[in-house]
């Protein structure tokens, strides 16, 4: 037999037989398997496994089965088939089926054995145990994927971010920089890798530094930081804030040194700014006569203004942690305490006035007002209180009130006078059964109503104020207050068709003369504000443990942003229908006031150009109480 074309050499072997027994000697001391094959491949003739296989000691047709995983069975026969093919050695890397049932890997060879006619009677074969080299090779190819991606990772990292990343040998030398960095110098990667500071735009005393501070690194194995201004390739020079760490090995030893390095320009600028701005505010909060203090987000005092040291004879250091509030009157403290807390839970703005007691031992009236403050990116910052003293408008304002009041009694006297002459003269004429001057007297008696009533609120406004309001509280039949306010009405001839709906008895506790008050300015409001001859409706109903009381107009209604303020002190709405109602804006002030200090509610209900419906409830009185 011969292997693929060699030819006999008798020169160097005996006989054939000889030469082919030597050389299968070799084989088998070189190689893990030695099989061969069946001209086709069809049969496997014979297999020495030498303990990596399982032996074939007869001929076999299932090898492929039996030593070859399914996986691996078309590699296998497309290389039979071209080796068949070209009539030249089989080669192939390829799993095994091994005698202990695990997976290897061989590397198969086989050469065809030829007869005299040149035909191939055999393949013979060898294979070599190569598991743990494909093992190896798997290791390194993970462990190459899992660097690569790694790599992939920290270049994507250090591209997307507008920080410098960079790191230095230690000779000084760059050996990798970011494209930010890149961007900065205004360089390629081959321009600045593997140069040093100077080489790279640095300054000599700039370079000399970092050298110092890489040296630092290396020597302490501690990382180090520090802030330098560097000329940028685009945007001119900048403020960068950096970082050194060192980079160790397995055995701890610095093998060079990372840095981090970035922008801070707009961060420092923000800082001068806002710096600049807290002198400019300073210097206005103390040039000022208004007292001012600052809170932080917790309700803590950061800051007061000089003007509080004068006020108080305190310096502004012993103020802090609420010890101000401690000139602050007992009566008004609480207040003013719940108002602070309040402005910082909710961070809105509150007003509120109250007395402390100065460093001459006087007493004083401010009025505070506050303002939150928020940062830039919308966060509570704290907030702004500034007071003022208001000790003298508050006496103005007493003084007023003493001379509304003197004046008010001074009118009432007479007027009360003249009423009653005009009450006699209207008996008199109705006796004598003149009409014309019984209505002409109506009509005086109506206007010297008008302003008894005008001059009664001057005088409740001015008790309310100084504090003198008394109430003389009893318990009376709502019922028979409508009685007496409708039988009123009705004689002074009423221009409008009034409806009052109340049952026959509910019992109220408060002082009848001023509900009494209440009730005569919401009908007489009625009144000024709507056409003549429309609907007035007066009704009053129990409503659990209150009683609610209800006047109901067709007049001109109210706008929805008027309705919050229509009982404040002095309001009133301006527009082309109510121009002609005469009237001060204090009879709905003195309404809410009043039923308010009865513990009641008031309030109103209103369309624009439908009408509206004031309504107060006050407590239910029992009977006989």
């Amino acid at each position: 037999m011969k292997l693929l074309n060699d030819k006999p050499s008798g020169d160097k072997f005996r006989s054939i037989e000889e030469r082919e027994g030597r050389f299968l000697a070799l084989v088998r001391a070189t190689s893990d398997i030695v099989f061969s094959m069946s001209p086709d491949w069809s049969v496997m003739t014979s297999l020495a496994g030498r303990g990596f296989l399982s032996d074939a000691n007869q001929p076999i047709v299932d090898w492929m089965v039996r030593y070859i995983p399914p996986d691996d069975h078309n590699s296998v026969a497309a290389a039979i088939q071209r080796a068949s093919e070209r009539r030249m050695m089989f080669e192939s890397e390829h799993r095994v089926l091994r005698a202990d049932g695990s997976v290897g890997w061989t590397l198969s060879r086989a050469v065809p054995v030829f007869n005299d006619d040149g035909e191939v009677v055999e393949w013979f074969g060898t294979s070599t145990d190569i598991t743990e080299r494909r093992k190896v090779e798997q290791e390194l190819r993970q462990a190459k994927e899992d660097s690569e991606q790694q790599k992939r990772v920290y270049e994507a990292i250090a591209s997307g971010t507008p920080d410098l990343i960079y790191v230095f040998d230690l000779e000084y030398r760059f050996t990798y920089a970011n494209d930010a960095l890149l961007t900065m110098w205004g360089k390629t990667w081959d321009e600045a890798i593997g140069r040093r500071l100077t080489e790279n735009g640095y300054e000599d005393w700039h370079a000399a530094m970092h050298e110092r501070e890489i040296d630092q690194v290396r020597a302490t194995k501690q990382p180090i930081r520090g802030e330098v201004s560097f000329p940028h390739a685009v945007l001119g020079r900048r403020i960068y804030d950096y970082i050194f760490t060192p980079v160790l090995n397995d055995e701890g030893e610095v093998t060079a040194v990372a840095g981090t390095t970035r922008d801070i320009t707009d961060i420092r600028k923000a800082e001068m700014a806002v710096s600049e701005s807290e002198v400019r505010f300073r210097m206005m909060a103390e040039g000022m006569d208004v007292l001012i203090v600052l809170t932080d987000d917790q309700g803590r005092e950061i800051y007061f203004n000089k003007r509080w040291e004068a006020l108080l004879g305190t310096p502004v250091a012993f103020l802090h942690k609420g010890a101000w509030l401690n000139h602050v009157f007992v009566e008004d403290r609480k207040a003013l305490t719940e108002m602070l807390a309040t402005g910082t839970s909710e961070q809105k703005q509150w007003q509120c006035e109250f007395r402390l007691t100065d460093c001459s031992e006087e007493n004083r009236w401010l009025l505070a007002r506050s303002l939150p403050r928020f940062l830039a990116d919308g966060s509570f910052a704290g907030s702004v209180i500034s007071a003022v003293d208001i000790t003298e408008m508050k006496a103005d304002e007493q003084r007023k009130n003493d001379f509304i009041s003197m004046v008010s009694h001074e009118l009432k006297t007479p007027l009360t006078s003249a009423l009653g002459y005009i009450q006699i003269l209207q008996r008199r004429t109705q006796k004598n059964g003149d009409t014309s001057e019984e209505s002409l007297l109506r009509s005086t008696a109506r206007q010297l109503s008008k302003m008894t009533n005008l001059i009664n609120s001057f005088l409740n406004v001015s008790r309310l104020e100084s504090g003198k309001l008394f109430l003389e509280r009893q318990v009376f039949d709502m019922a028979i207050l409508l009685k007496e306010l409708e039988a009123e009405i009705k004689t002074s001839g009423p221009k409008h068709r009034f409806t009052f709906d109340a049952a026959d008895a509910i019992w109220v506790t408060g002082d009848r003369e001023k509900i009494g008050q209440v009730i005569q300015n919401l009908v007489s409001n009625a009144e000024k504000y709507s056409p003549q001859q429309s609907s007035i409706c007066v009704s009053c109903a129990e409503d659990g443990d209150r009683v609610l009381l209800r006047v109901t107009d067709e007049g001109f209604g109210l706008n929805q942003e008027d309705i919050p303020k229509i009982f404040e002190r002095f309001y009133r709405i301006e527009s082309d229908k109510t121009k002609s109602v005469s009237g001060f804006g204090i009879g709905l002030y003195l309404c809410s006031e009043i039923i308010r200090a009865h513990g009641g509610e008031i309030g109103v209900e209103s369309t624009l150009g439908k009408g509206s419906s004031f309504y107060f409830s006050l407590p239910r009185g029992e009977r006989g109480c």
